[in-house]
């Protein structure tokens, strides 16, 4: 709770996804400076938009794809009000299911429901929360930190260096992995209660494919999803970006977003164990390609019902998720919305705190935060 005595308080956040945002966005409109520490080269986090860097300039949202109906009025309120702003907009496209495809008629799946995107992309969601006099974003930085318990304050510095980046009264974790055994990120933080809470959260991982075509591609919808372990091989879902509000194209080009089922994913990243980090990266790159435009491209005439011809490839790509998800155990479900702990100026949000919705809860998990301050 934001209360007279925080005030001028110096907060620093570890992540800029919906969760991390939220934290910051809120506590920057009640007067706190925040410094948002993000390793990636842009922010949102699993709300990410991957841009190209040739002439062509390709996006792809390759990671969270669309934002369902809320579940809750304060996420429904906050829709609308960034709808209002202009970085949200209803996704008007044609979508299906495995089970809908199969009938003998293709018709719009009318179960699908709204689907809300970030507009032009899905980080403009984050990129506008962040957008405030009172924030500060720091990008490609991975922030070591340490609490003083003296001072009762937090110094960062960048992975591998010593040089301090600031010292902050209190300090908010939005990722959950920076506190493994894997990251230096909470290594010498005092958090043992938060490591116990988040070590035992098992990730689920998500292959994706970013492809774009040289032509429009033929198939009567705009977003899919498969049953896993169906008739489709690794497909969990697929998506004609370029039908979202503000990835339209000029130059007859089509995106696509494909992404594979969880168990998929954890079948391809079993099949490297032993590989060093970057060889395992790439060689799950290369496969994770190789495998969904292979099934996608063997399900387009059973998608069609008719042969259909494939359009030349402008640009095709794989990506890995390590962590897309988290599995929740029923002592994790919806116990608490977010944790804090306040002898070591600590708090910590994210999607795993609750299944209400990932991009939903972890919204609510990042509100929850910053009333915890």
């Amino acid at each position: 709770m934001i209360t007279g005595s925080s005030e001028g308080l110096n907060v620093a956040v570890l992540g800029s996804g919906i969760a991390g945002s939220t934290v910051a966005r809120k506590l920057a409109d009640s007067g706190l400076k925040v410094t948002v520490f993000e390793c990636g080269f842009g922010v949102g986090g699993r709300t990410s938009t991957r841009v190209t860097r040739d002439e062509h300039k390709f996006s792809f949202d390759h990671g969270a794809q669309y934002i369902g109906q809320a579940k809750t009025k304060s996420f429904q309120s906050s829709l609308n009000e960034w709808e209002t702003l202009g970085f949200v907009k209803k996704w008007e496209g044609r979508f299906a299911s495995v089970d809908a495809i199969e009938q003998p008629d293709i018709q719009q799946d009318p179960s699908a429901g709204c689907h809300y995107v970030g507009y032009p992309a899905m980080n403009s969601i984050c990129k506008n929360l962040l957008d405030h006099e009172n924030i500060d974003v720091i990008l490609q930085t991975r922030a070591c930190c340490k609490f003083d318990e003296s001072t009762q304050k937090w110094s960062l510095t960048p992975h591998g260096e010593d040089k301090c980046m600031g010292q902050f009264d209190w300090l908010v974790g939005s990722d959950r992995l920076s506190a493994t055994n894997d990251r230096a990120d909470l290594r010498h933080a005092p958090l043992s209660d938060f490591k116990s809470l988040v070590e035992p959260i098992v990730s689920i991982p998500i292959l994706t494919l970013m492809i774009a075509f040289d032509s429009s591609l033929e198939i009567p919808f705009d977003g899919i999803r498969f049953e896993e372990g169906g008739s489709f091989g690794t497909l969990g879902w697929i998506a004609r970006d370029t039908s979202k509000p503000g990835r339209d194209r000029t130059d007859g080009r089509e995106c696509w977003v494909v992404q594979s089922g969880p168990q998929a994913a954890k079948e391809l990243l079993e099949s490297v164990k032993g590989a060093s980090f970057e060889n395992t990266r790439e060689i799950v790159r290369e496969k994770a390609k190789e495998i969904l435009y292979s099934d996608f491209v063997s399900a387009l005439p059973r998608l069609t019902k008719e042969n259909i011809s494939i359009p030349k490839t402008s640009y095709i790509v794989g990506h890995r998720w390590s962590a897309a998800f988290p599995l929740l155990q029923n002592s994790q479900d919806g116990k608490v919305p977010c944790f804090d702990d306040r002898q070591n100026n600590f708090v910590a949000c994210g999607d795993y705190f609750d299944k209400v919705g990932r991009i939903e809860g972890a919204f609510l998990s990042g509100v929850s935060a910053s009333e915890t301050i």
